[in-house]
């Protein structure tokens, strides 16, 4: 028999609150697939949630395969992201949500006043605020580092015992852990390109992109936070990315040896800052600490030179892309907004304003801001130049493409073409 905890979980207002939160993420996807998923599950509630709630309530729901994405990262390797179906995700997310309402344990583990990323009400400003008041209380050095294939090299047994431990509810746990399972529908695919071992299909490891994987994380770091913070050394964590500091570098350093131990009873390691200095970093306070995209310094905090110089990469990628796509696309008419003149122009305000926002909790500085803004005029002075040279070369036709104006006698051949108004 149920008990009222995993009945929880499927009440109607729990999954239509799961279901804002994913269909908050999906809207705001870069994929078209996933997005119109999202409106596809849209379209049909009530229906699509009476038909979880009832699989739930009869214990017969069934994760459904999921698809495994390797992303690139800026040093050549890859990042290893699981999309799973929205209902999955609907149920994992009405997990997370009654376990952190419900469960004393869960909410024990989100309160470490050091543990920042994937918890409720916490946000990297309020880790990199705590970096600086540590700073201001007299801490004069630091080690950063992170965690290797941290979410592939977590133990899910562990993870699950832990939880165990604290909900008495079977059919909870036993619902956890088949929401921790790693089921890919494009293994084989996978395998063809030899990635397959990037990916948590096994018995450890949980994918990335999974509204668990936050508590997972900090679940299986609970223990290793409260160790970390004592004997007059402060350890900050976002995930897998951890700073550690101290008064003087002998108590950081052996802090530093102190955390490679824990985690390495948790089969996990850390950067060492001298073997890789890309990963990690120790020295002096003062000079400024690099921490979740931040240089923290006691009296200023701003977006570190790496972040500035990988936002104007982003920048100058994205009208690249956009170039790239109206050369292709505009003889056989354009089916992306981002191909479109205007509609280049609006994803990189989207761009400005979000990155802006993120950051909106550091210094403002006219040196640095008005940098960043200037290689931005820079970059749209050379993407007005690529797009009146490929205007010239046009006809009409084309160039009414080029520019993201429609032509009406093709608008029922581009239905994938979304409108900037759905008036009509």
């Amino acid at each position: 028999m149920s008990t009222s905890l995993y009945k929880h979980i499927y009440r109607m207002d729990t999954l239509y609150a799961a279901w804002r939160k994913v269909r908050g993420s999906a809207v705001a996807s870069s994929s078209k697939t996933i997005q119109n998923e999202a409106k596809d599950f849209e379209d049909r509630i009530p229906g699509s949630l009476r038909q979880i709630q009832r699989a739930l309530s009869r214990k017969e729901f069934v994760f459904a395969p999921q698809t495994g994405v390797a992303k690139s990262k800026a040093n050549g390797k890859s990042r290893p992201i699981v999309l799973a179906p929205i209902p999955n995700r609907i149920v994992q997310r009405a997990l997370l949500d009654t376990l952190h309402l419900k469960v004393k344990y869960v909410q024990t583990v989100f309160a470490v006043p050091t543990s920042y990323g994937g918890i409720p009400n916490k946000r990297v400003s309020m880790a990199i605020s705590a970096a600086k008041e540590s700073m201001q209380a007299g801490a004069k050095y630091h080690i950063r580092s992170d965690i290797p294939d941290f979410f592939t090299k977590i133990n899910k047994t562990r993870v699950v015992e832990s939880l165990a431990k604290h909900v008495i509810c079977a059919d909870t746990i036993k619902l956890f852990e088949n929401a921790l399972h790693t089921d890919l529908g494009n293994l084989d695919a996978l395998r063809r390109q030899r990635i397959e071992e990037l990916f948590p299909i096994g018995v450890q490891g949980v994918a990335q992109g999974s509204p668990l994987s936050p508590l997972v994380a900090n679940i299986y770091l609970y223990e290793f936070d409260l160790k970390m913070n004592s004997k007059g050394i402060t350890c900050l964590r976002y995930i897998d990315d951890f700073l550690l500091l101290g008064q003087n570098s002998q108590a950081v350093d052996s802090a530093f040896k102190v955390a490679r131990k824990e985690l390495n009873e948790l089969s996990l390691d850390a950067y060492c800052p001298s073997a890789a200095p890309e990963k990690a970093s120790r020295g002096p306070a003062t000079k400024g600490i690099d921490f979740l995209g931040c240089t923290i310094t006691p009296g200023l905090v701003q977006p570190s030179r790496k972040t500035r110089s990988k936002f104007r990469e982003r920048v100058r990628s994205d009208l690249e892309v956009s170039i790239r796509m109206m050369k292709a696309g505009a003889k056989g008419g354009i089916t992306n907004s981002l191909g479109t003149y205007s509609g280049a122009l609006q994803n990189l305000d989207r761009v400005i304003l979000g990155w802006g926002k993120a950051f909106s909790f550091c210094h403002t500085s006219a040196q640095w801001a008005h940098g960043i803004d200037n290689d931005i005029s820079e970059a749209l002075k050379q993407f007005e130049r690529e797009i009146s040279q490929l205007l010239n070369a046009s006809d009409p036709v084309t160039q009414r493409r080029i520019r993201g104006v429609r032509l009406l006698s093709e608008v029922n051949s581009q239905q994938n073409y979304e409108p900037l108004t759905t008036d009509v």
